[in-house]
């Protein structure tokens, strides 16, 4: 995984796609064999591709899981979302939280005009499967496959509300890593009739509603029902994903305040239009293109935001030579440099992979760079370690501690012993604490002797 998430595995999936949809057209060819062999041969093959399917389906989790630090797999799976499954052909009804995640594949029509029918099927099929993956990877519910779109829900009764918001904001984020760096790359290695697959995309809808706001249900009649939630911020969610653009997550208003979601990892909206006089300009749109009027005649208007992507995507707990592979990322790669975050627990130190959970305030946390002994071979020292401390929210600023904060220049002079067996690779460390609700970030930046940036990452922190 360290240019792109589970990219040979996608590819695995995509050729055993592939070769299920032409499986029939090969054995009809085959008149040597018997209806009864045939047969066989047939639940073989089936037998075979779905156990290797299954592999790299499960790659793709285990990937994804890995750098955020979970254990096994995620094996729920597709339909009524388990926490409610009880309430199927009754009547009752239940209030609970829940955030609403719908998807597409931006420009799927297009395959029809360039590719096989049954290569369409297995293209789509494969990308909306390792979309599915990437939601449980981060622990998010699939409800429903629709067309070329999917519908995902994150939270439940044994979940903590900030951890799914978070976990679904994460994962629209790994999403768009996925579609750039991997599923993009691999149809275009696979194809040499469509050398450039950049027109496809997800777009992406996202919002949260409170325990208030959400009401369970069943839909429907007996043999014919869904249990679903009814709430405006899954409604909206869905309107969200439709005002995307290609490789675009839009979030609601609901989901960014309920974490205090800094300004600087979303961006307004816009598009561009002439003007009366011919002229270009670009219209700023930060609301929901339709506004809503109550039983009162009070007019509603829908705060929306689209995702930073390209900065967001830098606080991922993914390799910095991920990271730095995809366009606009600020991180800089360097062999034998890490960056790390630890809880401290008493005597040990409980890694924290950047954004991967809320932590609760007054936690003690060190920050790691180290430096093993290929960088004291390769790189000219001495360098400098710069630490930057960034705080956002509300509770911040009303303490006075919003805005940027270096910390001390750190010069790092070689150790000759790194050819030996005294070496160690002791590292730099900063100590600081949790303090105020929201994400905040720690920004490590290394420079040599000439003064050139040869490591820069950036690790985040959500707190409670």
């Amino acid at each position: 995984m360290k240019r792109s998430i589970s990219r040979e595995s996608f590819a695995r999936m995509l050729d055993s796609e592939i070769k299920k949809s032409n499986k029939k057209k090969s054995f009809a060819m085959d008149a040597a064999l018997g209806r009864a062999s045939m047969e066989s041969l047939n639940e073989h093959v089936e037998k075979s591709l779905a156990t290797s399917d299954a592999f790299d389906q499960e790659s793709i989790q285990q990937d994804i899981r890995t750098s955020f630090k979970r254990d096994g797999v995620n094996q729920s799976k597709i339909g009524t979302h388990p926490d409610f499954v009880h309430l199927a052909e009754t009547d009752d009804q239940e209030n609970h939280y829940i955030c609403s995640l719908f998807l597409d594949i931006k420009n799927s029509t297009r395959l029809t005009f360039i590719y096989e029918l049954h290569e369409v099927v297995a293209i789509k099929n494969t990308i909306l499967k390792a979309a599915a993956e990437t939601v449980r990877a981060m622990d998010g519910h699939v409800h429903r496959f629709m067309g070329d779109a999917l519908l995902a829900f994150f939270g439940g009764k044994a979940q903590d509300k900030d951890d799914s918001i978070i976990n679904a904001i994460n994962c629209v984020s790994v999403l768009e890593s996925l579609m750039t760096g991997t599923i993009i790359p691999v149809l275009e290695q696979k194809y040499v009739q469509n050398p450039k697959a950049d027109y496809l995309g997800f777009r992406i809808g996202l919002d949260y509603g409170s325990h208030d706001d959400v009401l369970w249900a069943s839909y429907g009649f007996r043999g014919v029902y869904e249990v679903t939630p009814t709430s405006f911020f899954v409604d909206v969610a869905a309107k969200l994903q439709g005002i995307a653009g290609k490789n675009k997550s839009m979030l609601g208003r609901s989901i960014m305040e309920e974490i205090d979601l800094p300004e600087d990892y979303t961006r307004i909206r816009t598009r561009t239009q002439k003007n009366k006089d011919g002229e270009i300009e670009t219209i700023s749109l930060p609301n929901l293109p339709k506004s809503y009027t109550d039983g009162e005649g009070r007019v509603h208007t829908y705060k929306v935001r689209e995702l930073n992507h390209a900065k967001y995507r830098d606080l991922l707990p993914f390799a910095t030579e991920l990271k730095e592979s995809h366009p606009n990322s600020m991180v800089v790669s360097c062999p034998g440099i890490s960056f790390k975050c630890f809880i401290v627990e008493g005597n040990t130190l409980v890694e924290y992979p950047s954004v991967s959970r809320m932590l609760d305030k007054n936690l003690s946390l060190k920050f790691k760079v180290t430096f093993d002994k290929s960088v004291h071979a390769n790189q000219d020292f001495p360098l400098e370690l710069k630490l930057t401390k960034r705080n956002y929210g509300t509770e911040a600023q009303l303490k006075g501690q919003r805005g940027t904060f270096p910390i001390t220049k750190t010069s790092v002079i070689k150790d000759n012993n790194y050819l030996t067996s005294f070496f160690r690779a002791d590292p730099q460390i900063h100590t600081d604490s949790t303090a105020y609700r929201g994400l905040h970030t720690m920004e490590a930046v290394v420079t040599d002797v000439k003064g050139d940036v040869i490591f820069k990452d950036i690790i985040g922190v959500y707190i409670r």
